[in-house]
């Protein structure tokens, strides 16, 4: 008699980590569940287990693997051109011209995690930091001193992710013209 191969397909921890990610964008942390997950896969809880000890180990990988994939994010796009002026202006035509409503709602839900998940805060505390320095160092390539480029790197970077809120804004130009003084201020 002939051996059946299972139909089912083979996960790797990627793909529960994706998976993860994806229930965390659309309906917030509470959707990281094995067991949604596994129908979401269309697998069994067993797949799971083979990968991960328990939810929290697949609460921890999926985020250094969310850290890790900004970090790298932000550090790509700033070492793009040479010009520190123009990557400040790429990087808010990024967030602000072409906004990722996926990504968004995976930070956001990731941040609400981070009120009650110490390695949920470990990770955006990285990712904020990663970001920070990144653009701060754009700031004094300009010949901003240190404790300015801070500053202005902070409010570059709060400006970013709290105009994304503010939908409304965006339609009246007024997006444009606080960017425009972020970048212009001296």
């Amino acid at each position: 008699m002939a051996r059946r191969l299972s139909t089912k397909p083979r996960l790797d921890a990627g793909a529960w980590i994706n998976a993860a990610l994806e229930a965390l964008g659309a309906e917030g942390p509470a959707a990281v569940r094995v067991e949604a997950l596994a129908k979401r896969l269309g697998v069994t809880k067993g797949s799971f287990y083979w990968h991960f000890r328990d939810r929290d180990d697949l609460l921890v990988r999926m985020l250094d693997a969310w850290a890790e994939a900004r970090v790298a994010a932000i550090g790509e796009q700033v070492r793009r051109g040479d010009d520190p002026a123009a990557t400040l202006e790429e990087l808010l035509a990024i967030y602000t011209k072409s906004p990722n409503p996926r990504g968004l709602a995976v930070e956001l839900s990731i941040r609400a995690l981070a009120r009650q998940n110490a390695a949920a805060a470990a990770a955006t505390a990285r990712v904020d930091e990663a970001r920070l320095a990144q653009v701060a160092a754009l700031f004094e390539r300009q010949g901003i001193g240190t404790a300015e480029a801070a500053a202005r790197a902070l409010l570059f970077y709060s400006f970013l992710f709290g105009q994304s809120l503010l939908g409304g804004a965006r339609r009246s130009g007024a997006i444009a013209q606080a960017a425009r003084r972020i970048l212009d201020a001296s």
